[in-house]
C-alpha cells in the first residue's frame, strides 16, 4: 500500500469507526439506503456515506479525494472492512480500548455540551470591538523603533581613531565593512530596527540619545567597542482600529467564552453541593512517576 495522504488517513477514519461502536446516541447511526458503491462481504458504502465523509474532509485532503475517487472509496471499504475484523476479534473488549474509548465518549459529549451551552451562546456587539480599541489604545501602540549602524573594534584607541575619520568625511560604510569585526560588516555596519531590550544595553543607551544622522561616542560593551551611527527614527504611533479588529474580535470572543463557561460550572457546582475531602487529599503521597502512569 503506497503511503499517500489518504492512505494517512484511512488510520484516522478507522479511529472514528472505532467511537461509532460506542457513540451510536450521539449521531453514529447506520447511513440511509442510498446507491451502494462498494462491497466486500457484509460491508458495503453507499454513495450517501462516500459524499458525507468527502465533505467532511480539511479542504486539502478533499481535493486530493475529489480527484482519486476510487482510490478514497477503496480507503473507505478497507476502513470498514478493519473495524468489522477488529468487532470480531472483541478489540473493544479490551480493557485499554475501553478506558480509550470512554475518555473519547466523554470528550465528544463535553464538546457538544459546549456548542450548546457556550459557544452557541456567543454574541459580539456590533460597536464592541471599536469601544474596546478607544478604550485601551495604549495596547495598540507600535513601540519606539531605531535604526542603527555601528563599527565593533577590539580596542577603544581604534574605535577613536575610526570615529575622527567618519567625522573627517570618510564613508562609515566603507569603514565599517573594512574594520568591524561584527556580522553586520558586509551591510556596512546595519543592525536594522530594533526596540528597546533587544539589543545590549550600553548600545541601547547610546542609540536612544541620537538623532538621524548622529555620530555617537565610542561605547564599550561585553562585545567590545561601538561607533555608532543613528540612521532612522520612529516614533511610537497608534495602529489603525481596522489592523487590529480581528485580533480584538478574537480576543473578546475569548473572554466571553471564558465567562460563560465559568458561570456554567459555578451553576453545576451550586446545584449538586460540591464537597471535597481535603485532608484525605492533602495525605495522598504520589511520586511524580505515578502521576503519569500509576493514576488512571
Amino acid at each position: 500500500m503506497r503511503n499517500t495522504p489518504l492512505r494517512s488517513f484511512l488510520y484516522g477514519i478507522a479511529s472514528v469507526a472505532a467511537l461509532c461502536l460506542v457513540l451510536t446516541s450521539l449521531g453514529c447511526q447506520p447511513a440511509s439506503k442510498s446507491k451502494v458503491l462498494a462491497r466486500a462481504g457484509d460491508q458495503s458504502v453507499t454513495q450517501d456515506e462516500f459524499m458525507e465523509q468527502v465533505r467532511s474532509l480539511p479542504k486539502e485532503l478533499r481535493a486530493i479525494a475529489i480527484e482519486r475517487k476510487k482510490e478514497f472509496l477503496e480507503d473507505m471499504l478497507s476502513e470498514r472492512l478493519l473495524v468489522r475484523e477488529a468487532e470480531k476479534r472483541g478489540v473493544e473488549k479490551d480493557p485499554e480500548v475501553q478506558h480509550l474509548m470512554e475518555a473519547a465518549r466523554r470528550k465528544i459529549l463535553l464538546a457538544k455540551l459546549m456548542e450548546q451551552e457556550v459557544d452557541g451562546k456567543l454574541q459580539l456587539g456590533k460597536d464592541e470591538a471599536r469601544a474596546y480599541y478607544d478604550a485601551h489604545q495604549e495596547e495598540f501602540m507600535t513601540p519606539l523603533l531605531l535604526r542603527a549602524s555601528h563599527i565593533l573594534v577590539k580596542t577603544e584607541e581604534e574605535a577613536h581613531r575610526i570615529r575622527q575619520r567618519v567625522l573627517d568625511g570618510e564613508s562609515f560604510e566603507d569603514l565599517a565593512r573594512a574594520h568591524s569585526t561584527d556580522t553586520t560588516a558586509s551591510r556596512g555596519g546595519d543592525i536594522g530596527f530594533f526596540q528597546k531590550g533587544q539589543l545590549v544595553r550600553e548600545f541601547e543607551v547610546a542609540a536612544l540619545a541620537l538623532k538621524p544622522g548622529d555620530l555617537g561616542e565610542v561605547v564599550r560593551s561585553s562585545f567590545g567597542h561601538h561607533v555608532i551611527k543613528l540612521t532612522d527614527r520612529l516614533e511610537p504611533s497608534l495602529r489603525e482600529f481596522r489592523a487590529v479588529r480581528g485580533a480584538i474580535e478574537e480576543r473578546l470572543l475569548n473572554q466571553k467564552r471564558s465567562d460563560l463557561l465559568k458561570a456554567l460550572i459555578e451553576k453545576l457546582k451550586n446545584d449538586h453541593k460540591v464537597q471535597l475531602d481535603e485532608t484525605a487529599l492533602e495525605a495522598l503521597q504520589l511520586e511524580p512517576a505515578q502521576t503519569a502512569q500509576g493514576v488512571k
